[in-house]
């Protein structure tokens, strides 16, 4: 093969590869652009989640003690504990595999919240300016931007700071708040990663596909620049020569 046919042929395969990743490099520029223009905390809603007063456990309630809410349901826990909700004191055990809320007066297990007590919990953890709620009830699959399973309560603000506060059926703790933002801010993340539906997987054979096609579009490139560089030095000297 000669070098015009060389020459000729890796410029074919330059433009092909590179027309292979050109899509997905803009891809990857305009959402690395766009994910870096907003503060973390602004996409999380850490700015729609009011502060909350410090708990004050008195030392003379009237309460059971650890040991007999462990023995009481043959707990294994992880770790354990007391704190007010309401102006109730209740046990929070975690254990392996489930995290259970008990009355820390009568050892009954709690069961999973009801809507008034969610939006309660949500309104209290809120600190923007919408009036209005809706709450949904997860019982097992939630929704993949909670990233974890239910059952929980999605309390919906409406505008203006539309939001959707999630809270834990099971522990009426606020887990997660989700905003316009942090949606299109996963959106672009998905199109960063290359993973469309998931927004997990680094290693999917999509982005090794597009990684592997820019090599080849460097080395083709690299070796264009190579005949390129001999084909001028060799200019060079003739010219010299003929001088």
């Amino acid at each position: 093969m000669n070098k015009a046919i060389l020459n000729r042929n890796l410029r074919k395969l330059h433009l092909w590869f590179g027309i292979g990743i050109g899509l997905q490099l803009g891809l990857w520029l305009i959402s690395g652009l766009f994910m870096t223009l907003f503060p973390i905390d602004q996409v999380r809603g850490t700015h729609l989640r009011a502060e909350q007063s410090p708990q004050i456990v008195s030392h003379d309630l009237d309460i059971l003690v650890p040991s007999d809410i462990v023995s009481r349901h043959t707990l294994r826990p992880q770790s354990l504990t007391l704190k007010m909700f309401n102006e109730r004191p209740v046990y929070i055990v975690t254990s392996e595999d489930q995290t259970q809320v008990f009355d820390a007066k009568t050892g009954a297990i709690w069961e999973t919240l009801n809507e008034a007590l969610a939006t309660q919990i949500a309104v209290s953890n809120y600190a923007g300016r919408s009036t209005q709620t809706t709450a949904t009830f997860f019982q097992d699959k939630a929704p993949r931007e909670y990233g974890r399973e239910g059952p929980v309560w999605r309390v919906d603000f409406k505008k203006p700071d539309a939001a959707s506060f999630y809270v834990d059926a099971t522990t009426a703790e606020v887990k997660a708040v989700r905003t316009g933002l942090w949606r299109t801010f996963d959106f672009m993340w998905g199109l960063h990663i290359m993973d469309w539906s998931n927004r997990e997987n680094f290693n999917s054979w999509w982005i090794k596909t597009v990684a592997c096609l820019a090599v080849f579009f460097f080395l083709t490139g690299f070796a264009l620049v190579v005949l390129m560089l001999r084909s001028a030095f060799r200019r060079r000297r003739e010219t010299k020569s003929g001088a």
